[in-house]
């Protein structure tokens, strides 16, 4: 049998009662949520994704969806105290794209109402282009996250909690690192607790390791951290190979590949030449198609909700017989769109009835099209990246884009 969105809400409301939660309830029919709490101390819950997993789940496991969602959305007669809440906060490292991914989402749950959604959007911190870190409880059943309200009723500012986070896995007991094959220098982490990526943040964790040059970590999930030194082409081979594998299991992480230099983690991929560049970039290549699969469903779903038809480009990828890897999208006239950021675009001019066969193409690098027709293109702000291109250019511009640049065959 169907929950409905209101029985959930009551399932949500008594739970949140029965654990001690005193300050009044209110469900927001129109928006979803529970709105617990009146004046200073107000706490937004969102209930869309707690519903979908309370369904998915069998009879016998839906209590524990209810803890694990609603444990620490809970404020007694009086908030916890900092004590509580500094010993047992953690920094939790994530894709960038699943950020931005979920601010997208909460548009579509929420409409236009930027206050409501900047409530349910996680405050986070940067760590490079593909990475940022939030906060978040480790509960014994799942990792619980830490939102602006939950903040708010701590009286306790991010940036400071961040950083005693960081030091709370610190102090956490420290286990070696695995090596699998005792001929090559590449390691595994040994924690497996959830925490495995975000001990990035522990960089001296990596520095000590004798691995050959710079450390590079692959982080395919959570509980997988590889780690290489960037002058030893059988150790990258070999994480390379393990993060193949690791991307298999549920809820992969990200297979993007950095390297730590001026004492932080940045994107890297060894030189075309080397012997792991190809399975490294593949990997790479994966995790970009699935961070834009993803944002493509959200963003559809929305402009379908506000009523625009605007395309939502697809990222291409291809391999020449010369073994170099490139991503690619079209550009086709006469069709607003939200085009990915790839190596290179194809400009298709559409027949009159909006076909594509038989249709003339020019085809050039991203970087020059941006560079020659910045007035079509504008950057939406997602990560990763997309460009809302409007209009087509002339053919003097196709003519001269064509021209500039090598392009992949």
């Amino acid at each position: 049998m169907t929950t409905s969105r209101a029985d959930f809400a009551r399932l949500a409301s008594d739970y949140l009662r029965a654990q001690g939660e005193a300050r009044p309830i209110h469900y927001d029919e129109g928006r979803n949520r529970l709105v617990v709490g009146d004046g200073d101390w107000t706490s937004f819950i969102s209930l869309d994704h707690a519903l979908t997993e309370y369904e998915a789940n069998a009879v016998s496991e839906k209590a524990r969806v209810l803890a694990r969602r609603f444990w620490s959305s809970v404020r007694r007669a009086e908030p916890p105290s900092e004590v509580d809440v500094i010993r047992s906060i953690l920094p939790r490292i994530r894709d960038r794209a699943w950020f931005s991914a979920v601010r997208r989402q909460a548009e579509l749950e929420l409409g236009a109402d930027e206050e409501a959604i900047d409530e349910v959007t996680l405050p986070h911190r940067v760590i490079n282009d593909e990475l940022a870190a939030h906060l978040a409880f480790d509960l014994p059943t799942s990792v619980m996250e830490i939102g602006p309200d939950r903040l708010e009723a701590f009286g306790l500012k991010f940036d400071e909690l961040f950083n005693r986070a960081v030091e709370n896995l610190r102090e956490r007991p420290q286990v070696d690192f695995e090596q699998p094959d005792s001929t090559v220098a590449a390691f595994v982490s040994p924690y497996r607790d959830g925490f495995d990526a975000t001990r990035m943040l522990l960089t001296e964790r990596f520095t000590s390791l004798p691995v050959k040059g710079r450390p590079v970590v692959l982080a395919p999930t959570h509980d997988i951290v590889l780690v290489a030194g960037d002058e030893d082409e059988s150790a990258l081979e070999a994480i390379a190979t393990w993060g193949e594998q690791a991307l298999l299991e549920p809820k992969p992480h990200t297979a993007h590949a950095f390297r730590y230099e001026d004492e932080r983690w940045r994107p890297w991929l060894p030189v075309r030449m080397h012997r792991a560049w190809q399975k490294l970039k593949v990997l790479q290549l994966q995790s970009f198609a699935s961070a834009y699969a993803r944002q493509k469903e959200v963003l559809e779903a929305l402009l379908q909700a506000n009523g625009h038809t605007i395309l939502v480009g697809t990222l291409r990828a291809f391999r020449t017989p010369g073994g170099d890897i490139f991503t690619s999208t079209a550009w086709n006239s006469g069709v607003e769109a939200l085009l990915p950021q790839t190596d290179r675009i194809d400009f298709v001019r559409t027949n009159p009835d909006g076909s594509t066969s038989g249709a003339k193409t020019w085809s050039t690098t991203f970087d020059v099209a941006r560079k020659v027709v910045p007035h079509l293109m504008e950057a939406t702000g997602d990560t990763p990246e997309r460009w809302r291109v409007i209009g087509f250019p002339l053919d003097s511009e196709l003519d001269q884009m064509a021209s500039l640049g090598k392009l992949p065959e």
